[in-house]
């Protein structure tokens, strides 16, 4: 999940304490963030003595390495007692803004007066005391003092690196903003200026008569054969013509080749119904694509909903959706259908989706004009939904739940998962008082990924249901 990421590695010492235990314990944490996928980034002998922090001027030295090498996060490892101020000196320095993970190295057997031993139980206090002091946010592992090849320990260092992942993903992200809001949907309204203020984000506005424009001029024949091609791969073309499949591909090229050009880390398309009556189609099984190749595309120009999917994508390492709280099951207390109108990205499902055209919108534009949804029924298994809002008074809150996509009675057309959640009634509760319709759903069960970097982002977690057991 975390494979590549380089993540910075503070070993902390006080020379009053056991060099060579030290040595080992930072040895075994190198191997340990290795194997939970990271990339470790930490000073060597050359840089400090032993390649430890110990003074100002190791902390000076590490926080440059890191710098250079812009590690997204930081470990402060206490292999024996550490020494404060230089180990929290290094962490900020060198984390510049990004998360910062603390832990302390066991005693290796029992305490004897001549025993040569780490401390570090008590150093690690001091140094969390340093970073508090300072203003900086940590957190540590369940158990915060443990021997590094633990396996727990070595899953919550990768799960450090998602949450390093997200917090720096979302940063300064950039979200293209196609179309205004569907006039009725007021619930999809968003504050630009507070997006960029909060978390960097910005949002680039475009006009979709231009993204028209440019897609009906494309002349590329080549390029529109290819991609016509690669939309029949990601779902059989089913009842879609010639001719609605040359339209999905021209703006699909158009799409790219803005995204490409200013450089946008995320979208959220007018998907109704301008682009049915001005241009044609719908663009469901494009933003699915653009899903699945790590670009979060947001129905009804829903701004927040993009960072939901973004937030949910980067922490999973894989496509997310946006989709409807949509209906509860007819007969089963907890479970309700997560639904939208033909948009989940194709690894939702080890079946091929069929391109078909939106069922609700057909009946004013005309079936003609809107081909382009993707019918496609999500696999069993564990899942996590995800909703960011802004309060009145400018508070960021972000809802988390863990359920699981479950077979259930009923079909719906569109892209749907039937899912299962503890209590159905408070989580609709949660989102009575604080959430809007929309929601962004990933595969898998990330939300204790999530929560950590809600803290990081200055985002107030809300987790109704609380998250299930590892």
């Amino acid at each position: 999940m975390s494979d590549g990421l380089k993540i910075g590695f503070i070993p902390a010492s006080r020379g009053f304490f056991s060099q060579e235990l030290a040595v080992k314990m930072r040895g075994l944490t190198i191997v340990s963030m290795e194997r939970a996928g990271l990339s470790p980034v930490v000073p060597g002998p050359e840089l400090t003595a032993n390649g430890l922090v110990e003074s100002h001027e190791d902390a000076m030295k590490a926080a440059k390495l890191f710098r250079e090498q812009q590690v997204l996060g930081v470990v402060v490892g206490a292999v024996n007692f550490g020494n404060e101020v230089p180990a929290a000196e290094a962490a900020i320095g060198g984390a510049h803004g990004g998360p910062i993970f603390l832990f302390g190295c066991q005693e290796e057997g029992k305490l004897t007066p001549t025993a040569d031993r780490r401390d570090a139980f008590c150093g690690l206090l001091s140094i969390a005391t340093a970073l508090r002091r300072r203003g900086a946010k940590y957190v540590f592992p369940k158990v915060a003092n443990t021997f590094p090849d633990d396996p727990a320990f070595i899953k919550e260092l990768g799960d450090f690196g998602a949450v390093c992942r997200v917090a720096r993903g979302v940063r300064g992200a950039v979200y293209g903003q196609f179309g205004p809001r569907p006039r009725e949907f007021e619930t999809c309204v968003f504050n630009e200026a507070s997006l960029l203020r909060s978390f960097g984000i910005k949002v680039i506005p475009l006009p979709l008569s231009e993204i028209f424009g440019l897609a009906q001029k494309l002349d590329d024949q080549a390029r529109i054969k290819k991609t016509m091609e690669e939309l029949k791969k990601t779902a059989s073309a089913g009842g879609i013509d010639k001719a609605a499949l040359v339209k999905l591909a021209r703006l699909e090229i158009v799409l790219r080749d803005k995204i490409a050009e200013l450089s946008m880390t995320g979208v959220a398309i007018q998907c109704w119904t301008s682009i049915q009556t001005d241009y044609g189609v719908t663009p469901c099984v494009i933003m699915g694509r653009l899903d699945e190749d790590g670009i979060p595309a947001a129905c009804e120009v829903d701004i927040h909903g993009t960072l939901s999917m973004h937030l949910l994508a980067l922490a999973a390492g894989r496509a997310s959706a946006l989709a409807d709280w949509n209906n509860r099951h007819y007969k089963r207390k907890n479970v309700f259908s997560a639904w939208h109108c033909g948009v989940f990205p194709p690894s939702f499902t080890k079946k091929k989706g069929v391109m078909s055209y939106h069922k609700i919108v057909a009946d004013t534009v005309g079936a003609e004009n809107a081909a382009g949804t993707v019918e496609l029924e999500t696999d069993p298994g564990p899942v996590t939904l995800a909703r960011v809002t802004e309060s009145a008074d400018g508070a960021w809150k972000l809802l988390i739940c863990e359920g699981d996509v479950v077979k259930a009675e009923g079909s719906t057309f569109g892209g749907n998962a039937w899912v299962e959640v503890k209590d159905l009634d408070v989580l609709y509760g949660a989102l009575l008082r604080d959430f809007p319709h929309h929601t962004a759903i990933v595969p898998g069960h990330v939300g204790r990924i999530l929560e950590t970097a809600a803290y990081f982002l200055g985002m107030e977690p809300v987790m109704p249901l609380g998250l299930m057991k590892d």
